[in-house]
């Protein structure tokens, strides 16, 4: 970044006014872009939902071309203006997953914090910014800088919990950051009350600091409406074909449907590559590959939609399911214990034990779902009940609360 660059921001930044807050957001892509994901959906909704006394600086990658790298533009998204300061162009916002550290999405972006650390520094210094952090490898530059910030992790990190990600394989890369910003964040959230034991558990010196924020769907964007019944079994997937989604595991499911039931389709929405899976060969003609879609297109498409599968060995709180039951349609997944706040028997889907016939029972529980929809017995509106609690707004408010604290604003 030019000498030039950064003189020209640090004259225009100035703090916010009486009374208001500066929060800074950090992701490795663009709002506006077409990437998907927990993280980038976090930060699309905290866009839309954030409060009006807050001044809301996004720092990231420009997908679309448009905006000077380096500077500070101003863009609206979904009806909000937001500050956005992208430091390089991402020429290709999908979920690759890279053999080396080296060039991960995440090293890209943490190379590029380092390259523009001054500019960000002062930026950041001259605005009152509090930061907020959705991966923690980027926590000690942010600390560097001197300034405080708030942590969020949306996945486990450990040996026992495999993913896909060049970090997931490195699992002992990822304990390290846990660790390092645990420590040198003012506070640290984790999406489910499991997470947030264990991190207690681990690092009781600081136990204090540990505390559960889950996700939610945008109910501006995934409203109940009526069960739309024709020829077909309509069965949805929307997200990663991770390694810990379990796809293998999913597509023997959707086989077993449709040994017991031929008049189904198996819908996918997402940027996984389905073939390298030898179990996709059995459905592959009964699947309808949607490819990566918006928020709003995923609402359409549950539209049409009756049952939502899930076969994860684990997850953080699966935004999928919060959409699908937000939506009105019911979700059967394995069992994972923060589903039990959602997901009850015969009213919002099932959750099915794990074990040795875990397959066959999933598929029984489709059809007998299906079957509950047809006889009315299982209703849009009653599954949407379900996530009333998870209301954007009032898990948000917990952490803007954070940050008004980080300011000296009282609560």
């Amino acid at each position: 970044m030019t000498g030039r660059a950064e003189e020209k921001t640090s004259q225009t930044v100035t703090g916010p006014a009486s009374g208001r807050y500066a929060v800074a957001l950090f992701n490795s892509a663009d709002p506006r872009g077409k990437k998907v994901g927990g993280i980038e959906t976090y930060i699309r909704d905290y866009i839309f939902y954030h409060p009006a006394d807050m001044d809301l600086l996004f720092i990231g990658a420009d997908e679309i071309g448009d905006l000077p790298l380096g500077q500070i533009s101003e863009v609206e998204f979904r009806g909000r203006k937001v500050k956005f300061l992208p430091l390089y162009f991402l020429e290709n916002a999908v979920n690759n997953y890279t053999g080396t550290i080296a060039k991960s999405e995440t090293m890209t972006f943490a190379k590029a914090l380092l390259k523009n650390w001054g500019l960000i520094r002062n930026i950041l210094r001259k605005g009152k910014y509090s930061v907020e952090l959705r991966r923690p490898e980027y926590a000690p530059i942010i600390w560097s800088m001197g300034i405080p910030f708030i942590q969020m992790v949306h996945v486990w990190g450990a040996k026992d919990k495999q993913q896909s990600s060049v970090l997931g394989k490195y699992w002992y890369i990822r304990d390290a950051t846990e660790m390092t910003a645990a420590a040198l964040s003012k506070k640290f959230y984790s999406v489910n009350s499991d997470m947030t034991a264990m991190f207690k558990r681990r690092y009781k010196f600081m136990a204090g600091k540990f505390d559960t924020l889950t996700t939610w769907a945008n109910t501006t964007i995934f409203r109940p409406t009526p069960f739309v019944f024709g020829d077909n079994i309509n069965i949805l997937y929307a997200g990663r074909m991770d390694k810990f989604k379990r796809p293998d595991i999913m597509f023997r499911v959707i086989a077993e449907v449709r040994r017991r039931a031929p008049n189904i389709l198996f819908h996918y929405a997402g940027d996984g590559d389905v073939e390298q899976f030898p179990e996709f060969a059995a459905i592959a003609d009964i699947t309808v590959r949607h490819g990566v879609r918006t928020s709003p297109e995923i609402a359409e498409l549950m539209r049409s939609m009756h049952v939502g599968i899930l076969t994860s060995d684990f997850e953080g709180m699966p935004r999928f399911v919060m959409e699908l039951l937000t939506s009105g349609r019911p979700a059967v997944a394995l069992h994972l214990p923060q589903l039990e706040s959602v997901i009850a028997d015969g009213v919002s889907g099932f959750l099915i034990p794990r074990g040795e016939d875990q397959i066959v029972q999933q598929a029984e529980k489709i059809l007998e779902t299906y079957q509950l929809e047809h006889t009315g017995a299982l209703t849009p509106e009653t599954i949407s009940r379900a996530v009333e609690p998870f209301s954007p707004q009032s898990l948000l408010g917990k952490i803007w609360k954070d940050h008004r604290w980080l300011h000296g604003i009282p609560a």
